[in-house]
């Protein structure tokens, strides 16, 4: 039984065995002769190492799956697993060739076998990835910062700009302007495009500078963004009545927010790359879920800086908007701490400064066998990386003749490649896999729908727009404030539940309990408001945009994010899930502009049309999507139909 991923103490590696135990057995790579050695004895501890490293060679690397590789088996789920730090990506382990999950590990050991694989035993994180960890993730922090900065402070902002949501006429009549609200719209979708761009330009640019390089650039850029933002309360403006728009301080405004936009998509992509390659793989799953919650507290935080009671105010808004400059700077600050990834200098060839950056990042000496194991795996995955890209270029240089010019204008294109595999590989091998292979084909139809349904069914719309779609619609203020705060805790509360359940439940029944649960909370919502002079209307109005938020944290959030990595064969997982992840972006951009026009042409039925797009969201889950829970990436691609 192959177990990996026992978390220790962090400031010590396991001890050997006690000699009472019996025997462990290592595999030899080359053949299936058992080893016998006791790891209590020192003298076989070091005969264990280097029986392990005399069956590393390079020439091992195309030895079949089933293999050794290190301390890892080929046929284990932290073997299979990508560089990329994502909730539930980690929680499974292999027990007599079962995938198992983490939470019913002492289930599945009921009988022993006679001969057991290695038990390798991993620590938790040491001191120095904390460190690295912790200042990565500031980047996380201000993109969920900057997700939701505009809903709770909307009043005051749009009156500051002079694009409110109605004017007072001269005679005391209350005029509607709906133009206004295309004005708001866009201010608050712009921030769509420019993480469109961040996140399809980071994975290059971090191949390039190296991770922290890029991450430092990129609080840089944060900076700006914010500095930005908060100087657009600095032009003069004449508005009389409200009906003056300020062009000078929207035009400031929109273009913070592209810039801030452009930040964010590159720590979507940069954070879980670098986390998930400066980690050990049984920490990648735990360090995913950090990045969530880190998201989700920043959206929390900006939804709470904005009330009345804080920053929400004429004055107090542009101090709100420049707030992601202070940690912005104490990233910058901090940048000793953050050590660069050992996979990126793996991939560049640098061996020597791979395995220094992992002997501090793991805090351990260099002939430590977990880091020398670590070591292996990381040289081999960036070896058939580099492998895999001069065979995709060999076949894209000698099928040129028959490639139609727009695709050859394509194959230069950066794509999100490395975000799984650490390589970039030509755009036009995902495309012609796409058509000639059913399984690649699948697996990009179920992941673009997956993301599509995700924005289109409204999420955002309620993070961003709850405020003032509530007053339109005879909400107080008071209880606008409410849901506020009560949907942002729901949501930091479920983004713990969520991974927990994840291996528990499995992804395809969370997905469709999520999915179902949005619908409903949907419904009710436009039940409630429909009835908006009835007393127990707030009561219900928190309940159903709560419920809304609770089930999409719970299921449709991290799953739909998740799918891409286990879904797609290993060659164009990279590629597919950029591609999936570019489509979420533009579905958000598009949902986002649109829905003050939704809710003015619709009112109090304007979450309907998302509620529609739910329920044939939950047709097409129920139909089309696979459970992988409890599968290696390995399994999953034969299920998909990978030959």
């Amino acid at each position: 039984a192959a177990v990996e991923g026992i978390a220790l103490p962090s400031h010590r590696r396991a001890a050997p065995p006690s000699p009472s135990h019996r025997p462990l057995r290592p595999m030899n790579r080359t053949n299936s002769t058992p080893v016998e050695m006791n790891l209590a004895s020192t003298s076989d501890y070091r005969r264990y190492d280097e029986h392990m490293r005399k069956t590393q060679s390079h020439a091992d690397l195309g030895s079949s799956h089933s293999s050794l590789v290190g301390g890892f088996s080929r046929t284990s789920s932290l073997a299979d697993l990508a560089y990329l730090a994502v909730p539930g990506l980690t929680s499974r382990v292999v027990h007599n060739n079962s995938v198992v999950s983490l939470a019913n590990l002492s289930d599945n050991f009921t009988e022993m076998p006679e001969h057991e694989s290695p038990i390798v035993l991993q620590g938790g994180p040491s001191r120095p990835l904390w460190g690295s960890a912790i200042v990565a993730l500031l980047s996380t922090l201000m993109y969920g910062y900057n997700n939701a900065n505009m809903n709770t402070p909307a009043k005051p902002m749009r009156a500051a700009l002079g694009i409110p949501t109605s004017a007072l006429t001269p005679d005391g009549v209350v005029v509607p302007l709906p133009s206004n609200d295309m004005i708001w719209s866009f201010i608050i979708s712009i921030f769509m495009l420019g993480a469109l761009l961040g996140c399809n330009s980071s994975s290059q640019l971090a191949d390039r500078w190296g991770r922290k390089t890029f991450l430092l650039w990129n609080s840089v850029i944060f900076f700006v963004g914010a500095m930005l933002e908060a100087s657009s309360c600095l032009p003069e403006c004449q508005m009389v009545g409200g009906w003056n728009v300020c062009p000078n301080r929207v035009a400031v405004l929109m273009g913070g927010r592209l810039v801030s936009g452009i930040a964010c998509g590159g720590a979507t992509v940069v954070v879980p790359l670098y986390l998930g390659e400066v980690s050990p793989a049984h920490l990648r799953g735990m360090l995913g879920t950090l990045n969530q919650l880190m998201m989700v507290i920043g959206m929390f935080a900006a939804q709470l800086f904005g009330l009345p009671s804080m920053l929400g105010t004429m004055s107090g808004w542009p101090w709100m908007l420049a707030s992601p400059s202070a940690p912005a700077l104490l990233q910058l600050l901090l940048q000793p701490m953050l050590l660069e990834s050992p996979r990126w200098y793996a991939i560049m060839g640098n061996d020597l400064m791979a395995e220094e950056m992992l002997v501090q990042l793991r805090d351990r000496s260099p002939d430590d066998l977990e880091v020398q194991e670590e070591l292996f795996c990381m040289f081999a995955a960036a070896k058939r990386a580099d492998d895999l890209q001069q065979s995709t270029r060999s076949a894209s240089f000698s099928r040129s003749n028959s490639m139609s010019s727009f695709a050859s204008s394509r194959s230069n294109l950066p794509g999100l490649d490395d975000v799984l595999s650490g390589s970039v590989k030509p755009a036009t091998s995902l495309w012609r896999s796409v058509s000639s292979s059913p399984a690649v084909r699948k697996a990009m139809f179920i992941t673009t729908a997956v993301m599509v349904l995700q924005q289109a069914s409204g999420i955002n719309n309620a993070f961003n727009f709850s405020t003032s779609f509530l007053l339109k619609n005879g909400m107080s203020d008071e209880t606008a404030t409410a849901i506020a705060i009560a949907m942002n805790g729901c949501n930091v509360l479920v983004t713990i539940v969520s991974v927990l359940l994840m291996d528990h439940a499995g992804r395809r029944v969370l997905l469709l309990g999520s999915v179902a649960a949005m619908a409903l909370s949907g419904a009710l919502l436009t039940f409630t408001l429909d009835h908006a002079d009835q007393p127990w209307v707030p009561v219900l109005c928190v309940v159903s945009i709560v419920g809304f938020v609770g089930a999409f944290g719970i299921g449709l959030g991290p799953v739909a994010c998740l799918l891409p990595s286990e879904l797609f064969p290993a060659a164009q997982r990279a590629s597919g899930s950029g591609f999936a992840f570019s489509v979420l972006w533009i579905t958000q951009f598009a949902t986002t502009f649109v829905f003050l026009l939704q809710a003015n042409a619709l009112g109090p039925n304007a979450f309907l049309p998302h509620v529609v797009v739910l329920l044939l969201g939950f047709v097409f889950a129920y139909i089309h999507v696979p459970e992988t829970r409890g599968k290696s990436l390995e399994q999953i691609e034969k299920e998909m139909g990978v030959e």
